[in-house]
């Protein structure tokens, strides 16, 4: 499968790796030329925190290039698929420049971002597009522009975007998933098909909404969050102020829902959140598709978020 992967983050580099390894076409397009220049003359290197030998890429096995190539590439000599891994404010901000250079095409593009927002403009922007979203729980951490440590093993979730037009699709009878879905498990990952893709989308929102600012503003990795009675406090007022707002905008929750989220704190104990790596790095963070998101929502709604928009605040203030 010919795929283009937009992004050589840590998601963007542990997808291109194991799908390079498991024989696919890939082209990786990145941000800044040295990525590029570093990939094209080092390769790129998949590693693991346990024992399990690396995955070496060489650089004659994929092509790597700035973004801005990317639309003429495509048009050029389309791929199957488009799988785009950049953050939300790259998204919002730089890729429209290209994307929409696409408007006449019927890509098939599949969006692994957090937060909410992107897919609307995307629907826009690309009309004729067929737009997926993928929800994971993949674990990775870039060590430098060419190596990623595959920190935890997770799952992928796929869904068929719909901007509620009433029209019924069925997923699992989608072809070009599937096929995407036999590449994904032929790489190593754990990858499924689900109808209920928002669902999951507003779970994770809710998850990332408690735990990422929170670990930005602490500068602590997710278990600690646990460690005192004040940080679980903060941490249930602001799970209960979103699920007031999930609520007033009738969008389901489970209902353990608070217990999911010490879970992954539990589980992801030493992680470093990607909000917080933001931080660290005096990198733009996604909040404002994160817990702005959640503002957002409760304005529509006519209700308010005050402790979201609190959060909001505080992490955009960082280095200012």
């Amino acid at each position: 499968m010919k795929i283009d992967i937009i992004g050589a983050g840590s998601l963007g580099l542990l997808l291109a790796g194991r799908l390079i390894q498991a024989g696919n076409d890939v082209r990786l397009w990145c941000r800044g030329i040295e990525q590029c220049q570093r990939l094209g003359r080092d390769g790129l290197t998949v590693t693991y925190e346990d024992e399990r030998e690396p995955i070496t890429i060489s650089e004659d096995q994929f092509v790597s290039a700035p973004i801005g190539e990317f639309a003429g590439a495509y048009l050029e000599e389309p791929s199957d698929w488009i799988v785009v891994t950049v953050k939300q404010n790259t998204l919002h901000n730089d890729l429209p420049e290209f994307l929409s250079l696409l408007k006449e095409e019927q890509v098939h593009m599949i969006c692994f971002q957090n937060g909410t927002g992107h897919m609307e403009m995307l629907g826009g922007m690309l009309p004729n597009a067929n737009l997926y979203v993928a929800v994971t729980t993949e674990a990775a951490k870039r060590k430098s522009l060419t190596e990623v440590i595959h920190a935890g093993a997770g799952e992928v979730w796929i869904g068929k975007w719909s901007l509620g037009d009433g029209q019924a699709h069925s997923i699992h009878n989608d072809l070009k998933a599937n096929n995407l879905i036999e590449v994904l498990i032929m790489a190593g990952f754990a990858a499924f098909l689900s109808n209920e893709v928002d669902t999951m989308i507003y779970r994770k929102l809710l998850i990332n909404a408690v735990i990422n600012p929170l670990t930005a503003i602490w500068r602590i990795p997710n278990g600690e969050l646990l460690s005192s009675e004040q940080r679980l406090q903060l941490m249930k007022e602001v799970f209960e102020e979103a699920i007031i707002v999930y609520d007033f905008c009738e969008i389901t929750y489970d209902k353990d829902a608070w217990d999911n989220i010490l879970q992954v704190c539990r589980l992801t104990s030493g992680n470093i959140s990607s909000m917080l790596a933001d931080v660290l790095a005096s990198r733009t963070t996604e909040i404002r598709w994160i817990n702005g998101s959640l503002v957002e929502m409760a304005e529509r709604s006519g209700v308010s978020a005050p402790l979201n928009r609190w959060l909001c605040q505080l992490v955009e203030g960082i280095g200012v």
